[in-house]
C-alpha cells in the first residue's frame, strides 16, 4: 500500500499496524503453513487423478488417455517433489538437533 489519500496520523497508524504485524511470528508461522496445505492438498488430488487416469488408460488403451495419464503424471512429479524435498530437509534438520543436544 502507498499509502495514497491518508493523512499523516493515518500512515503513522497504518506503519504502526504493518511494523507489528511483521513482528509476530505466529502469524508468519501460520500463513507459511497454509500455503505448504494447499501444495499438498493440490499434489494428492492431482496423484488421485493420476491413478484413475492410469486405471482408465489401462482398461481401454485409449490414445488420449494415455497421453492424459502422461501430462497428469509429469504435473503430480513436479508439484509433489518439492514437498518432499522439504519434508526430508526438516527430518535432516531435528535429527542433526536431537544429535547436538545428545553430544556434550
Amino acid at each position: 500500500m502507498d499509502g495514497a489519500g491518508l493523512s499523516d496520523r493515518e500512515r503513522r497508524a497504518l506503519s504502526a499496524i504493518e511494523s507489528h504485524l511483521k513482528g509476530d511470528r505466529s502469524l508468519d508461522r501460520r500463513l507459511r503453513s497454509a500455503h505448504h496445505r494447499n501444495h499438498a492438498v493440490a499434489a494428492w488430488l492431482l496423484g488421485a487423478l493420476t491413478v484413475a487416469l492410469l486405471i482408465a488408460a489401462s482398461v481401454t488403451v485409449s490414445q488420449p488417455l494415455i497421453w492424459a495419464f502422461a501430462a497428469a503424471w509429469i504435473v503430480t512429479v513436479f508439484t509433489a517433489l518439492p514437498l518432499l524435498g522439504r519434508r526430508i530437509r526438516r527430518r535432516w534438520q531435528q535429527r542433526d538437533r536431537t544429535v547436538r543436544r545428545e553430544a556434550p
